[in-house]
Parts: structure tokens; C-alpha cells; sequence
């Protein structure tokens, strides 16, 4: 098993250790789902049809019909549908009993005296039926559900108004590096600007989690330590960026050691982004991303978001298609899970765009897709096939 994979299953082995909390449905979106959503209904709860028509007997769908009464979503019909009758009727509105057919309005032929013929002797019956969707007692959503949009529309046909879900965890960001400065300053010789806490508080905000603060932090080793200690005062979590690796100026794993920290792994066996610490200690979370901004993007969603999903209770898996390279891929060294920045294309292939490397952060910004070379594959050929992860 090579270090990615074995990141994978300690990943698998953690527990959550979030509280839950109740939050209103509008507050719902984003959050990890802690119950499961129990449908207090069937749905449809009637026969209800499935398009504006007329809904009669199938027996009669070749005679003229006499229109009786006109049923708007919401209502129900007031008179019994005998031989040869029928109701005009709105898109969700109930089926009368006695009827087991709506033909559409376009297959309708109007005819005197208020009468109808169905020009399509073999319509469809167009009725959505009782419960076709789910039965009361089904579980409409289960307990580690991401609640996307869809979810929120399920959550709120099932009536929950409140919903049981993760508390949503509060974070502190250190990028470290004497080197860097302000996206709005110009670097002078030797400096460059900020990107990674831009990028990595991102990705953060978009799993809905609590930023509590950012910093940006000179490589000094009492300066770390003291930020770090009043980081864990207020935060679930700390995410370093730079600082990780085994440089003279690299402390933070040198800081997690001094105080104690469990270290669950200090690399990741993924090129870029192999230096990357992840530990704990009474329940405060660490991670230690690279300072180059595409090593410390593909160790956080690759990582960092599985790891924080798992803690948080989510049934997390990331989306990992098969598609057609549209290039020939080779390296050199094929010694760890290469990660690279593409494009799928139009027709469903993996396309080339320009990566000179773990600095290279323009190359995300034109990419849709990370391809995935697994360790010990030295080529993939045009036209094999590789797994591709969508961004």
C-alpha cells in the first residue's frame, strides 16, 4: 500500500467529533445532514395528473366526451365522471376516482354542446399515481447527506422545517513565509504575494465551515508558536500553508511535536504536494499544507476535505470519472500519484492545457479537471483511458 492509499484508510478510520445542532430549512444548505429524513406522507398523495388534459375513462377514449366541470391544481372534482364523461384538468390537480386516463389538451378536438374527442386513440394515461415517488415511513435522505440543493427540496416536501445537522466548525488560517506579502502590495526582489490564503479560504467557505481568523506570519519560530497557541484557543481546526516541509525555516512540525501532537502522516505520496502534516490533540485538528499554491489546492481537496467531511459525520466521496486521454502523458520518475491540471473537452476527453509545476497556479484557473497517474505508471497513451477528478 503506497502512502496515498494509506492516508485513505486512516481517513476511513476517523470518527466524527462534531456536536449537531438544529438549524431553520433556509439554513440548511451546505451542512451535513445528522438524522435521517422520514417521509411523513406518500407522494404523490393523490393521483394527480401529469399535464393539462381531460381526464376520463380509457374505455371512452374513442367516443365524444361530454366536459362536466374544469379541476384546477388544488381542487378536487365536485361531480362523479360517468360513461362517455370526462373533466378538464389542470397539471397537479387529482385525478377523479372514476377516471384512469388524461389525454392532452393537443390531442383534444373541441366540439359542440361542450363536448371533447381525443384525436390519439392510444394516448398515455399522463397520472402521476399515489405514492408512485415514495411511500410514508421511506427514508428520503439519510443521515451524512451533504444537503445540496436538491436535498433542500426533499427536506422541505417531507415538512422539515427544522433539520439536525453538524455544527459547522470553526477555522483559523496561518499562511507562513517571511517572503510573502499583501495582494495589494507590488514584491520587492525575493518577495512574492499571498495567493494561498486567498485560495485556501476559499475552498474552505465553500464546505460552509466558520472562518475565526487569518494571519500571515513571518518564518520565526516564537512568532508561530505564539499564534498557533491562541489559534487553538478559538478554532476546531488549524490549516497552515508554507512551513511544512523539512527546510531550515519549515517549524511547523517541529511546533506539533513540542506540544504534543499525534501526527497522522508528515507526507502524502501525491507529486505535487508531498509535504503535508495532518494531527490532533484533545479534539483541535492541524493541517500543514505546502506554500505552493497547486501542491497545497490538490493536498486540501484530495485531503484536507475528505478529512474534515469524515469528522464532520459526512458520507463523503469525491466524484472520479473514466475518460479518453486526448494526449500522451509521460514522466521520468513514476514514484508517487501524480496530479495534474486538464481540461474535458467537449466530446468527453481529457485535453491538455500548459503546467510547468507546483507553482504553476495560473494553470488551475483555465483546468475543469484534475487527471489522476498513479504511482508506478511512467505513460498513459493517447486515447487509453484515466481517471479524472472534476472541479
Amino acid at each position: 500500500m503506497n502512502q496515498f492509499e494509506e492516508i485513505q484508510q486512516l481517513i476511513g478510520n476517523l470518527s466524527p467529533v462534531l456536536p449537531t445542532e438544529k438549524v431553520q430549512l433556509k439554513d440548511a444548505f451546505n451542512r451535513v445532514l445528522q438524522e435521517d429524513v422520514v417521509a411523513d406522507l406518500n407522494m404523490p398523495p393523490f393521483n394527480k395528473s401529469a399535464m393539462d388534459g381531460y381526464a376520463c375513462r380509457l374505455e371512452d377514449i374513442a367516443n365524444e366526451l361530454e366536459v362536466l366541470e374544469v379541476i384546477n391544481a388544488g381542487k378536487i372534482a365536485s361531480v362523479r365522471i360517468g360513461k362517455n364523461q370526462c373533466v378538464k384538468i389542470m397539471t397537479g390537480a387529482a385525478v377523479p376516482p372514476e377516471c384512469d386516463c388524461v389525454f392532452m389538451v393537443e390531442d383534444a378536438e373541441e366540439l359542440p354542446e361542450n363536448k371533447v374527442r381525443c384525436n390519439n386513440p392510444k394516448t398515455k394515461k399522463n397520472i402521476c399515481y399515489l405514492g408512485e415517488d415514495y411511500k410514508e415511513g421511506d427514508i428520503l435522505l439519510k443521515k451524512g447527506a451533504l444537503i445540496n440543493v436538491p436535498q433542500m427540496a426533499v427536506l422541505a416536501g417531507a415538512g422539515y422545517a427544522e433539520v439536525l445537522v453538524s455544527k459547522r466548525p470553526k477555522v483559523t488560517v496561518i499562511a507562513t513565509g517571511s517572503e510573502l506579502v499583501s495582494p495589494s502590495e507590488t514584491p520587492k526582489p525575493g518577495q512574492i504575494r499571498n495567493s494561498n490564503s486567498s485560495q485556501v479560504i476559499t475552498q474552505i467557505k465553500k464546505m460552509n465551515l466558520e472562518i475565526v481568523d487569518e494571519q500571515v506570519l513571518v518564518d520565526d519560530y516564537e512568532l508561530l508558536t505564539k499564534s498557533f497557541n491562541k489559534a487553538l484557543e478559538s478554532s476546531d481546526f488549524v490549516v497552515f500553508t508554507g512551513g511544512a516541509s523539512v527546510g531550515d525555516f519549515d517549524f511547523i512540525p517541529e511546533i506539533l511535536k513540542e506540544q504534543g501532537f499525534k501526527i497522522y502522516w508528515d507526507h502524502t505520496g501525491i507529486k505535487p504536494g508531498n509535504p503535508m502534516t495532518f494531527s490532533e490533540k484533545e479534539g483541535k485538528f492541524v493541517f500543514g499544507l505546502s506554500g505552493n499554491p497547486v501542491s497545497s489546492f490538490v493536498q486540501f481537496e484530495l485531503i484536507a476535505k475528505p478529512v474534515i467531511y469524515k469528522l464532520l459525520g459526512a458520507n463523503y466521496t469525491p466524484l472520479r470519472i473514466k475518460a479518453r486521454m486526448n494526449f500522451t502523458y509521460q514522466r521520468k520518475r513514476a514514484n508517487r500519484l501524480a496530479i495534474m491540471p486538464v481540461v474535458i473537452d467537449d466530446n468527453g476527453a481529457i485535453s491538455e492545457i500548459p503546467f510547468h509545476g507546483s507553482a504553476h497556479i495560473n494553470a488551475l484557473a483555465f483546468a475543469n479537471a484534475l487527471l489522476e497517474v498513479p504511482l508506478g505508471v511512467s505513460s498513459i497513451q493517447t486515447n487509453e483511458f484515466a481517471y479524472v477528478r472534476p472541479l
